[in-house]
């Protein structure tokens, strides 16, 4: 089973953002089995038209569409918090993201942030992070690290694992994951290198594969991470290829 633990929808696609039909066509051309979905969000666009699309495509292909919500403060933390409740209530997503850098605000906000993801703690839900470079500032390790402190049951997933963008936070999110056993590192857009550090310093069951479809092509980064993976055993391999992620999020 192969699991791609970063993927986007868009309920109205313009440019390149993609609907669940397209991202099916793209899972079929590279022989992913399953996907992670989360909304296109952006601080300046609703997100509760993404939110149902991506439930609806859940339903309507529950062995292929994994959902997530997304949710942003941004948009105003009353409006949040009841996106966040429908994602729980109607949507039954197996967990919530929250992307510091595109939405503008610290991952930690005891604001904007804290009150959402106290409620994903408490609802037993797993936690997504954009952790990059792109945004080091508001989306830093150090940020998940105070989060992990506070909620020490909550399981995190790390997407991009400190990269996107350069130079990367790879050494200090492997570094402090060492500390974490929650943590989940996705492997969407980061340095090979840092990919196989990660895997000697952690192990084989603490990284994801993701792909950031369709920031980047599916197939594309399927293929490069053929070559990453290849010394890994089999059984190592089918971890980080969607036996990671199935067991985080109970699938």
């Amino acid at each position: 089973m192969i699991v791609d633990a970063d993927c986007h929808i868009s309920a109205a696609p313009v440019g390149f953002e993609i609907g669940v039909d397209e991202l099916l066509k793209r899972m079929d051309g590279a022989g992913i089995d399953q996907a992670v979905c989360w909304p296109m969000l952006t601080y300046t666009r609703e997100v509760a038209a993404d939110n149902r699309a991506i439930y609806r495509g859940s339903q309507s292909y529950p062995s292929r569409i994994i959902p997530f919500g997304g949710i942003n403060p941004r948009l105003g933390l009353s409006a949040a918090k009841s996106e966040l409740e429908r994602c729980i209530a109607e949507y039954g997503v197996r967990g919530v993201k929250l992307n510091g850098a595109r939405d503008q605000y610290a991952i930690d906000d005891p604001q904007l942030a804290m009150p959402l993801i106290e409620r994903i703690a408490s609802a037993g839900l797993v936690l997504a992070l954009h952790c990059g470079a792109n945004d080091y500032e508001r989306t830093h390790p150090l940020r998940v690290a105070r989060i992990s402190d506070l909620f020490p049951e909550l399981k995190i997933l790390l997407v991009h694992m400190g990269g996107a963008g350069m130079p990367g936070l790879y050494d200090t999110v492997i570094e402090l994951a060492e500390r974490y056993p929650n943590w989940y590192l996705i492997d969407s857009e980061a340095d090979y290198r840092k990919v196989l550090q990660a895997l000697r310093q952690l192990g084989a069951d603490r990284v994801c594969f993701g792909s950031d479809s369709p920031f980047t092509p599916l197939r594309y980064e399927w293929g490069i991470r053929q070559v990453v993976y290849q010394d890994l055993s089999p059984s190592e391999k089918a971890l980080v290829c969607g036996g990671n992620i199935s067991r985080v999020l109970g699938l």
